[in-house]
């Protein structure tokens, strides 16, 4: 579980990296992934 700091941080990232019209959908997919992955969340 993440401090509310830290979760406030990650959402702050996933909605910058989600609403970056510059990202193609493949790289998008990646950041998602590579931020649930740092944060303990396995697909």
């Amino acid at each position: 579980m993440l401090s509310k700091e830290q979760n406030d941080a990650y959402r702050t990232f996933y909605q910058s990296a989600r609403q970056n019209p510059t990202l193609d959908p493949k790289t998008t997919l990646l950041v998602h992934m590579a931020t649930a992955m740092a944060i303990g969340c396995y697909p």
